[in-house]
């Protein structure tokens, strides 16, 4: 006669690929989840576990069904996982007990990939029929090349211009008639021209995390941040006495003194007592600097409909929904478009490389990202990433297959 093990688990999508993890110790991937602790809800339980194996913040989780099989991991044991659709603010990092991270597409046994049996027989199977999971299997798009980029800490560092190798590629991808480059970035568009110089006016631009649409140097699209939400945003930080600025685009207002990186003659720093405006802003950028608390708290007061951006240098951004590259890329797209291939380098930049054709993660960012067969991964530095940025463009037609 088997034991049972009753666990919760949550289903973590981003742009067609399932995060799994692995405990240290074993071959066998699981769904991040456990057993709930006396008292707990399944929510709960949930939320811990997220952020005690992958170092997740639980947004919202919706119930997906119960699922018993024999468990992969104890032999004579039966589990039984009550699973949630989950979504989750943060990066996905090893955490605890946890060794290695994933993020897998539907074809991730031919990589030698192993899941636990609720997942791998019941889940992903199921995932897959209802178009939730990404397969390798997909039709070859047929059409012009689409090279989107983010820029800094992919194709420039340390708030430095692009190298001398990058600027190469970029200017020689810039000229040719048969690519299209887009560069996506959290930068407005006064950022991206102090940084890439006349390449600007070369490549299209998706400046506040897509909350802008630049092309041949004419703003085409401006998604606005809702001024109430916006106002009550800013509201909780000046109580809180926490810098941010607040991005219009063309200028930008700035609480607090800081961010000095950001000294452009369209920065406007406000006096004490002197109230920012909410009108017309397309993004919020908060300085979480020894504030590691603050995106839950920002996260509940901003509720639904805003998105959150933490980056690695310290600065957290919010967007209005609808404003994040991946979706406003799928918006200056034709229905019928040639392959995607994207360059990026965090949170940002994760589902925008997940739903490419071919996606390059830059650096060591995004751990486990590359396990999904059409992401790869390159050292942040200028002749790598330009050996890939002309590697990408010369290898778009060629079909992605295992890897």
């Amino acid at each position: 006669m088997s034991n049972t093990i009753v666990k919760v688990a949550a289903v973590v999508l981003r742009g067609g690929l399932l995060l799994v993890v692995r405990k240290r110790g074993t071959p066998i991937f699981i769904s991040p989840g456990g057993k709930p602790e006396p008292g707990e809800t399944d929510e709960v339980a949930l939320a811990r576990e997220l952020r005690e194996e992958a170092g997740l913040t639980l947004r919202a989780a919706e119930p997906w069904g119960e699922y018993t099989a024999g468990s992969a991991l104890e032999t004579a044991t039966d589990v039984r996982i009550r699973v949630y659709l989950a979504e989750a603010d943060g990066t996905a990092q090893p955490a605890q007990e946890i060794d290695e991270v994933a993020w897998i597409d539907a074809d991730y046994a031919s990589d030698g990939i192993r899941l636990g049996s609720v997942f791998g027989e019941q889940v992903v199977p199921r995932l897959l029929a209802e178009g939730l999971l990404r397969s390798r299997h997909r039709p070859e798009p047929v059409g012009d090349l689409v090279l989107v980029a983010d820029l800094d800490g992919t194709l420039a560092f340390e708030n430095r211009p692009p190298g001398a190798a990058v600027s190469a590629a970029l200017n020689e991808i810039a000229a040719r008639d048969d690519i299209r480059l887009v560069l996506a970035t959290s930068r407005a568009p006064r950022g991206v021209r102090a940084l890439v110089g006349p390449l600007a006016d070369r490549a299209e631009l998706l400046c506040c995390n897509g909350g802008v649409h630049v092309a041949a140097g004419t703003v085409k699209r401006r998604i606005q941040l809702p001024p109430d939400r916006l106002r009550a945003l800013v509201a909780h930080l000046d109580r809180t006495e926490i810098g941010y600025w607040v991005d219009f685009g063309d200028r930008f207002q700035v609480r607090g003194g800081g961010f000095p990186w950001m000294s452009y003659p369209d920065r406007i720093d406000l006096e004490a007592g002197e109230e920012p405006e909410c009108h017309g802003a397309v993004k919020l950028a908060v300085d979480t600097v020894g504030n590691e608390t603050l995106l839950n708290g920002l996260r509940d007061l901003a509720g639904p409909g805003l998105e959150l951006f933490p980056h690695a240098g310290g600065v957290l951004d919010v967007t209005s929904t609808g404003a994040t590259k991946a979706l406003a890329l799928s918006m200056i797209l034709p229905a019928v478009h040639g392959p995607v291939v994207a360059f990026g380098n965090d949170a940002n930049d994760q589902i925008l490389l997940a739903e490419a054709d071919r996606g390059v993660v830059v650096g060591d960012g995004l751990p486990g990202l590359e396990y999904a067969g059409h992401i790869s991964r390159v050292a942040a530095e200028d002749t790598s990433v330009a050996a890939m940025l002309r590697a990408a463009v010369a290898q778009a037609r060629i079909p992605i297959g295992p890897s």
